[in-house]
């Protein structure tokens, strides 16, 4: 008997949860047809990206940035790999697999590595702790950095090839100093007017806007910045949206 209760309620729950989902999508093909507003669905595609070269795998992503050409930048931190996950780079290798991908990591839309690059270098100062990737409109790829030397952000060609750094590690003055930044977490650059802005937060607690080369920076600065500011971005209008983890987005 009690079993025949059990099948029963099962059997009325699962035709209520049926009958939920059936008044969800009649309601949102209604809402469609009176042309209302939707929020976007996003479904998560498993076999994306496509598997890495060299048995490559890629540690902790912390930044992510899409192209004109639709093309997917990320940038990610080898050395949050365990040893048993690269035992292949290890002096001897312990293994056939597996390698560090290079810090920077260029997709098609569909998946495929087409570009990879990244890592010290001649003539600027790769990041001691990665944070922050932008492929701007011009198609050059900016990368911030928010270890605690971390007082520059960095430019380079799509293909890697370094074009400029804004401060200097270890350099810092402060939320005031217009030649360093301090722990910059990601930046926009404005196509109307060619400047960069920069979500200067974790320690610098401010969003500076850089010009141009050979003009000078400024920044904006308030009450609401002296928290972890993570992200900024800017409309065609000028207008700066910064948010940050402890205070809402403003």
């Amino acid at each position: 008997m009690k079993r025949n209760l059990l099948i029963g309620s099962t059997f009325l729950a699962l035709l209520a949860a049926l009958r939920i989902g059936a008044t969800v999508l009649e309601n949102r093909v209604a809402a469609q047809g009176r042309g209302g507003v939707q929020a976007p669905m996003f479904q998560v595609d498993p076999l994306w990206p496509k598997p890495l070269p060299n048995h490559w795998v890629i540690g902790s992503t912390i930044g992510v940035s899409v192209d004109a050409r639709d093309h997917v930048w990320i940038v990610h931190r080898p050395d949050t790999l365990q040893p048993k996950e690269v035992s292949a780079s290890a002096n001897p290798p312990a293994a056939s697999c597996c390698s560090p991908a290079p810090p920077v990591l260029e997709f098609d839309a569909e998946g495929n590595l087409i570009g990879h690059w990244g890592g010290p270098g001649p003539g600027y100062e790769w990041p001691q702790s990665n944070h922050g990737i932008t492929a701007d409109y011009k198609g050059n790829v900016w990368i911030g950095g928010n270890g605690r030397t971390d007082a520059q952000i960095l430019k380079f060609t799509a293909g890697g090839k370094f074009l400029l750094q804004i401060g200097h590690q270890g350099k810092s003055g402060g939320s005031n100093d217009v030649e360093n930044l301090k722990g910059a977490a990601k930046i926009f650059v404005d196509p109307a007017t060619n400047e960069a802005y920069v979500a200067d937060g974790y320690s610098g607690d401010t969003i500076p806007m850089r010009r141009p080369p050979g003009s000078s920076a400024a920044r904006c600065t308030a009450p609401s910045c002296r928290r972890t500011v993570c992200y900024t971005s800017a409309t065609a209008r000028t207008t700066v949206y910064r948010c940050s983890r402890r205070t809402a987005p403003s």
